[in-house]
């Protein structure tokens, strides 16, 4: 599977990293040194987060490094349980 996130600001998207039990990767750390950061459940790439005190002042900080990792291993469990939905359906062709 591959796991690709998105600025919820300006669009800009993450280089795709591909995960299974096999991958030395872990998607979660990579975006974090990335720079990428979040705030609820949007993703912000590293230009983004540069600018988000200009944007959203200071009293409203981003979440951090902590939360980032847990909103993206949110995203790999969602789409595994899309692809499990998927493959218990039936409709996919061997």
């Amino acid at each position: 599977m591959y796991l690709q996130i998105m600025c919820s600001c300006c669009g800009h998207k993450s280089r795709k990293f591909k995960y299974d039990r096999f991958s030395r990767i872990e998607p979660a750390e990579e975006i974090v040194k990335a720079g990428w950061d979040s705030f609820g459940s949007a993703f912000y790439c590293p230009k983004c987060v540069k600018t988000w005190e200009q944007r959203n002042g200071k009293d409203r900080p981003l979440w951090g490094k902590v939360h980032t990792r847990e909103r993206v291993y949110q995203e790999m469990v969602s789409d595994l349980l899309r692809e499990i939905e998927y493959l218990q359906s039936g409709e996919y062709d061997l």
